[in-house]
Formats: C-alpha cells, structure tokens, sequence
C-alpha cells in the first residue's frame, strides 16, 4: 500500500491565458505593447523553467525511498523546537516564570530526584538533632542521679557510724546494747 503524499504541482499557463495576459497588455498603452511583449513573453518563460525544474525535483523525491514525507519534516521541526530553550530571554519572562518552567519541564526527573535527597536529608537531619537533644536530656539527667547517689551514700555512711549508732539507741531509751569492752575472739570448730 502506498502512502498519501502531498505534492504541489504548479500547471503551466495555457496558450489561451497568454495571449489572455498579452491582449490585456496591448490594450493598455500601444507604445509600450511591444517592450511589455517581450517583458511578458521573457517572464513567462522563466515561469515555466521554474516550474520545470520544481517539478523533476519533486519526482525526483518521490523516487527517493530515503524521501523524508511533510509529516515526517514536521514531527522533526516541531520536537527541535521542543527542545530548544526560548531564544528571547527578558524581564518578563523570567519575571514571569516561563525560563524557570522550561527548564524544570526539560529536567523533571533530576529536580524530583534532588528534591527526594532533599527530603531525605532534611529528616535524618531533623532525626539525628532529636537524638542528640534526647542524649543531652539523659546525660544531665545521669549527672543529677549520681549527685543524689553520692548524697545518700554520704549520709548513710554517717548514720551507719558506731558512735551515731550508740547515740540514737540512747535516745530512744534501749540501754540493753551497749559497746563491747573486750576484742572480738575467734572460735575453733574441729572438722
């Protein structure tokens, strides 16, 4: 099957519309009826020389298997312009956004995949400054637990003292505890 081409073909004027064109020159002024003939006749003829040519290029073309159709010169025109960047940078435009738009429509996908590892590293950003404010909460709350262990353990170790011992049985009113005189011995148990 074959495909539809559009083809221009430009038909040469007919004896009858030359001598049309010719009788309209003559009657215009008869002095210069024979110049303009020869203008007219000149023209004519390089008319038909013109169309000549176009013509067995145009069959020429359509020999040509390689033959680009108009459809083909089109699609390639219109996806060049797609790609090329406006030519005319001005205030308005860049005010208006149209530059800042081309360029984000021809790299979506590099702007999507640098606002992803934007994204990403906003939030381990966000998530590592929670965790180190969450171990300076512990660390200080560590450093007031050891001031407080050391508190207690001072103060137990002066309650725990033999003589703080006596002094508060004595108070209470137990006198059947009392400090023994004689050094502690040691007993043998034979095995």
């Amino acid at each position: 099957m074959q495909d539809d081409k559009d083809i221009n073909i430009t038909i040469p004027p007919t004896p009858a519309e030359e001598s049309a064109v010719q009788d309209e020159l003559a009657s215009a002024s008869p002095t210069d009826a024979h110049t303009s003939e020869k203008k007219s006749d000149a023209s004519v003829d390089e008319k038909i020389d013109n169309d000549l040519t176009e013509n067995s290029q145009i069959e020429a073309n359509l020999q040509d298997p390689t033959a680009k159709t108009l459809e083909e010169i089109m699609e390639e025109e219109a996806h060049e312009s797609e790609t090329q960047p406006p030519s005319n940078f001005s205030l308005s435009r860049t005010l208006g956004g149209a530059i800042l738009a081309h360029v984000i429509q021809s790299q979506i996908k590099l702007v999507l995949l640098i606002t992803l590892f934007l994204i990403i590293y906003i939030t381990c950003r966000y998530q590592c400054q929670q965790k180190m404010v969450e171990i300076d909460r512990l660390e200080q709350q560590l450093t007031s637990i050891r001031y407080k262990a050391t508190v207690v353990t001072s103060f137990l170790t002066e309650k725990s003292r033999e003589s703080n011992i006596m002094d508060m049985l004595e108070q209470k009113g137990d006198s059947t505890l009392q400090i023994p005189k004689d050094p502690p011995y040691k007993i043998n148990i034979p095995e």
